[in-house]
């Protein structure tokens, strides 16, 4: 396929994905972007319906077996909500695909799958709700991503092995942030959420608020801010995940005490001054601000311990562990800085989510009474204004000592992350979420800072006074006095702070304006682009899933991104003939995701009028949940596929099962049909929600059987399977729908080729008992003493079909021994094999003994009229529609899989199609022109054509019929048409009306039932009649002469049963009652003239005897 062409898809179609409205263009029928040209999913089977698979790959998979589904036993039942009885439990421990095949295997290395399920299984029946079931999916994700990584550890001698489950579990963890990012912006919807209250009221205060609780009330009043301020808290969150799971050297008490430059500085006194060649570099005093002052460095152990602390508490200030950071200050000897972290607090100037919590829960007569009684006595935001400024100073002066001598980024990224400072942050992230973590926290932070110096009053807009600017906060001599220009340029802008000038100007346009600017900025800064490069694709794949849901882009997310990826694959790993490959993992991801948008009310049902851009969304969502189920079908986790369905609307719903149910057809055996029917109706009773009916599984079961007379895939054969869906209904709704298939499907069989008869023979013998689990006559029964007439006239009609295909296959037994023999019969014969052919003769006389009961079948079933029962049968009806699709007729040169009835007969191309198409309503017209009256004629409307898509190589014939003689006259002379006695139009008109279409068979038929059984009789009891004599023929042949069926000819040619023959066969049932009538003769004169000799022997002795008498008496004696 071209590029700039969408993968047009009827079952994406409203016709088969009706949306919930029913109403307008609410559900555009749905294709995928013209960019999938050249891919397709991994998912071969699932993903080529949905008319995204090149035709190369098309043709390469046409002939490969999809994954055979496993066992599923039946599920346990458990409460419902509603009284039903849901499958609860039925999950646990379950592998999908179990069964044996590659689909298990498949399943069996995602045990994810199988989790999310049982996640969602819960949440269905009421036990969980879906802020919990996000969890249960991030929970699930890391457990499995941990997994990976440890069997990853076994396999470092297969070096591509290890770099796969790397991969995978990189994935995962990727995946279980993005979960965790929908739980933190999602699932807690209360505006008190992440920076919680800030605290309880001081007693005795009034409502006098602190710092803290003004920057509380702030993300809650501030939709944009309270966004942030989510976004902050997840990535601290996944931070603190991160330092949980991983193993940390331990710091030893005097790791912050500089003792080696102390004993440094000890040993250059002692030495008076001499400390060795680096001494000049050596710091000379020990206090906190030294290095920083004197530009010195420490000695090069202390400065690697002291770089390894503040790289720990960078990572617990990363994870908003403020509490944990001035322990870890104060463990390793350095009080002081513990004191320079808590400036904002114990927990931090604006502590999120667990530390919000932990805040919260502090009594407010300690710390929360201080900070209030500093803020009354100072000035409300003074003092954290101040020392936020006091961290920038520290940031800037150890961002500058690292710049000159390599040691001191992470203490000047500790200090810059209090202040707001970006710059001083970036050169220590080492991933993306710490990038986004930098550019989110200060954008934030500054932003609450800038909202609440703007609430104090006046000074709040005082502009920061330049050096030696008039009007500035100091005077020139004081300036003067300070000392270096740079000095003089910090205090001057303290001074501005105290003022209420914080943040500061340079701090402000170090950042982005907007909370969007700034997470773009992180996703596309230069160290996030670093440090995606060497990652997994598909952790970067949910990279942007979390950026687009923090910006809320949900629309391009769904509709743009996930589809572009499920169908185009990532452009690595693919086949053989590059189509990439669709990572299984991505199809859960989406499936779940639409059910959590949903849950959580990100895309809730549209009230009144919906707009287009609702409807793309949820129909995209739609059929991102419809691909994993095809995943699942596919891969044999056939035990999963109606949790999932559930949520489908009616129409995919429908689309889906009637997949799976047919791919179930080719793969699965009776009783796991019945366990996936009996599962699905289950839990579709048991949800029963939206546009779910009463009865839904036995909808779908009707809508499949019906849909399998649709198409030609499979043949006649495929048809009868199709037909034990209707079966499985333990509560008996469906037992007149399957009664009422299974007659439609026998008059289709009846109309068809020789295959019809092993179709229906399997229907009638195999799939309806297996399927109903007893024996096709209890059923009968059953349906026969309904209250129902029509369905006890329905009941009757599936006893006469079983009798007459009972026949019907008798004889095809029948026919193939007798030509057997003849065979044998003929080759002695040819051979000169006296014993041959005495065997031969043998065996004829043997199958003449079984040829006599099936003839007295026969022949009672036309005596009884055992067709004459169809219902609908010589009933009037006021006229109606004929739609019958036609193939040709071979007869015995049938394909072998037409004969067999695994494939429906087609014309060679379309060019025969057209030609016979148009020659057949040629034909119908002129033929109703001729033989029917004027006006019935006129009632009858003819439309002949190729058949459509879903049919391809038929001839479809529809006719519209205004009355009921109409009707009867179409009737008549379709069934010409089938006996290929229906004149040519050019014969007509030439006055040569022997001149006949080729005889047709029927593919499928939709008629009125009067219409449908008028068909059969006319085909039925005439073939019947001409097997009759064909079997008095080869019982005359093989020296039966018996008189049964001498009344054949009185029995066709009675007024019920004549106009029901063609003069064609009529002509060969003369000729085979001709041909048995010589036969008979032949074997009436040889029984005479085996006769005579016994006759004329018994006269002989009868004379002799007399003769004897006579001379016996004359005898005078001695």
């Amino acid at each position: 396929m071209q590029r700039g062409q969408a993968f047009g898809n009827p079952m994406f179609g409203e016709d088969m994905s009706p949306s919930p409205s029913r109403g307008g263009d609410f559900n555009q029928a749905f294709t995928f972007s013209a960019a999938t040209g050249a891919a397709a999913p991994a998912s071969v089977a699932g993903l080529r319906r949905l008319g995204v698979m090149p035709q190369s790959q098309l043709e390469r998979y046409a002939d490969q077996q999809l994954s055979p589904g496993g066992s599923d036993d039946a599920m346990q039942e458990g409460e419902g909500d509603d009284g039903q009885q849901p499958p609860v439990g039925s999950l646990a421990g379950i592998s999908p695909g179990g069964g044996a095949g590659s689909g298990g295997e498949t399943s069996r290395e995602r045990p994810e799958e199988n989790d999310f399920a049982e996640v969602l299984s819960a949440a269905m029946r009421g036990e969980a709700d879906a802020a919990a079931a996000v969890r249960e999916y991030a929970a699930i994700c890391r457990q499995r991503a941990a997994s990976l990584r440890e069997l990853a550890s076994s396999q470092l001698q297969r070096a591509a092995r290890y770099m796969s489950l790397n991969e995978q579990a990189e994935e995962l963890e990727g995946e279980a942030a993005s979960w965790q990012l929908l739980w933190f912006l999602h699932a807690r919807p209360l505006r008190d959420f992440p920076a919680g209250s800030g605290g309880g009221f001081v007693h005795g205060a009034g409502f006098s608020k602190t710092s803290r609780q003004r920057a509380a009330d702030l993300l809650f009043a501030d939709a944009t801010l309270n966004r942030c301020g989510r976004t902050v808290a997840w990535l601290e969150h996944l931070a603190g995940e991160a330092l949980d799971s991983t193993h940390q050297a331990p710091l030893a008490a005097g790791d912050g005490v500089w003792a080696d430059t102390r004993r440094r500085l000890d040993a250059a006194a002692a030495n008076r001054g001499f400390a060795g060649r680096d001494a000049a570099a050596l710091v000379s005093e020990l206090d906190p601000d030294a290095p920083s002052r004197q530009h010195r460095a420490l000695q090069a152990d202390d400065a690697k311990d002291e770089e390894r602390v503040m790289a720990r508490i960078f990572r617990l200030l990363r994870a908003g562990r403020m509490t944990e950071a001035r322990q870890l200050c104060e463990a390793v000897g350095q009080p002081w800085r513990a004191a320079s972290l808590g400036g904002g607090g114990g927990v931090g100037p604006l502590p999120l989510g667990a530390a919000a919590d932990e805040a919260d829960a502090a009594e407010p007569s300690g710390e929360q009474a201080q900070d209030l009684a500093s803020e009354v006595e100072g000035g409300a935001g003074l003092l954290r204004a101040l020392w936020r400024w006091s961290c920038y100073q520290a940031a800037e002066q150890a961002g500058a000592a690292a710049e000159a001598g390599g040691a001191g980024l992470h203490e000047a990224a500790v200090y810059g992350a209090l202040s707001g400072h970006l710059a001083r942050i970036l050169p220590v992230c080492a991933s993306w979420e710490d990038c986004c973590w930098a550019y989110l926290r200060c954008w934030l932070d500054l932003s609450v800072d800038a909202a609440l110096m703007r609430e104090q009053g006046p000074a709040a807009g005082l502009e920061e006074a330049g050096l030696g600017a008039e009007g500035g906060l100091l005077e020139a001599d004081v300036l003067t006095a300070v000392g270096s220009a740079s000095a003089a340029a910090t205090a001057q802008e303290g001074l501005a702070v105290m003022h209420g000038g914080w943040p500061v100007r340079r701090v402000q346009e170090a950042l982005p304006l907007s909370f969007h600017e700034a997470l773009q900025a992180a996703v596309s800064c230069r160290t996030a682009a670093s440090t995606v490069g060497g990652t997994a694709a598909a952790a970067a794949r949910h990279r942007r899933v979390q950026a687009a849901l923090v910006l809320e882009q949900v629309q391009e997310l769904v509709c743009d991104t996930l589809v572009q990826w499920i169908t185009q694959g990532t452009g690595g790993g693919g086949d053989d003939d590059g189509a990439p490959a669709c990572p299984p993992g991505l199809m859960r991801f989406g499936a779940h995701l639409a059910l959590a948008l949903w849950d959580l009310g990100i895309a809730p049902a549209a009230e009144g009028s919906a707009s287009a851009a609702y409807n793309q969304l949820n129909d995209t969502l739609q059929r991102l949940l419809q691909v994993y189920i095809f995943h699942l079908i596919d891969t044999g986790a056939h035990r999963l596929v109606p949790l999932y369905a559930c949520h489908l609307r009616a129409g995919l719903r429908h689309t889906t099962y009637q997949i799976f149910f047919n791919q179930l057809l080719e793969q699965a055996s009776m009783e796991e049909c019945r366990v996936a029917y009996r599962t699905a109706a289950d839990w579709f009773a048991f949800w029963g929600r939206g546009d779910m009916t009463e009865a839904e599984a036995v909808v779908i079961a009707q809508q499949v059987a019906q849909h399998s007379r649709q198409e030609v895939g499979g043949g006649p054969l495929l048809r009868a399977q199709s037909a034990r869906w209707l079966c499985f209904d333990t509560a008996g709704a469906s037992g007149p729908a399957a009664l009422l298939h299974a007659n439609t499907l026998c008059r289709e069989f009846a109309l068809g080729t020789t295959g019809g008869v092993a179709a229906a023979t399997v229907l009638l013998t195999e799939v309806l008992p297996a399927a109903l689990g007893g024996s096709l006559e209890d059923f009968a029964a059953a349906m026969e003493a309904s209250e129902d007439v029509a369905v006890a006239v329905e009941a009757a009609e599936l006893r006469s079909w079983a009798a007459y295909f009972d026949l019907e296959s008798e004889f095809a037994a029948w026919q193939q021994l007798y030509q057997e023999v003849q065979q044998a019969l003929q080759h002695a014969e040819a051979a000169g094999d006296a014993a041959g052919a005495a065997a031969a003769q043998q065996s004829l006389t043997q199958l003449a003994a079984d040829t006599a009961p099936l003839l007295h079948g026969m022949l009672h079933f036309l005596r009884s009229s055992g067709l004459d029962c169809l219902a609908g049968a010589g009933s009037q009806v006021a006229g109606g529609q004929l739609v019958v699709t036609l193939a040709p007729d071979s007869g015995i040169e049938s394909a072998a899989e037409v004969l067999q009835g695994s494939a429906f007969p087609s014309f060679s191309g379309p060019e025969e199609q057209q030609e016979v198409a148009e020659a057949l309503g040629a034909a119908l017209a002129a033929c109703a022109a001729a033989f029917l009256p004027a006006d019935v004629a006129q009632q009858l409307q003819l439309g002949v054509g190729p058949s459509p898509d879903d049919m391809p190589g038929l001839v479809r014939v529809d006719m519209l019929c205004g009355s009921s003689d109409a009707l009867e006259g179409a009737s008549l002379l379709l069934a010409q048409a089938l006996k290929g006695n229906l004149p040519t139009a050019e014969g007509l008109a030439s006055g040569q009306p022997a001149a006949a279409l080729p005889p047709l068979v029927v593919v499928q038929v939709t008629a009125p039932p009067a219409a449908s059984a008028a068909l059969c009789r006319h085909i039925c009891y005439p073939r019947l009649a001409l097997k009759c004599a064909a079997l008095r023929e080869a019982l005359a042949f093989m020296g039966d002469g018996g008189t049964d069926g001498d009344d054949l000819v009185v029995m066709v040619a009675s007024r019920e049963m004549a106009p029901l023959f063609s003069s064609v066969e009529l002509m060969d049932l003369l000729q085979y009652e001709r041909a048995a009538a010589v036969l008979q003769q032949r074997i009436a004169e040889q029984q005479g003239e085996a006769e005579q000799p016994e006759e004329e022997e018994q006269q002989q002795q009868q004379q002799q005897a007399g003769t004897e008498a006579p001379a016996a008496g004359g005898d005078p004696g001695p």
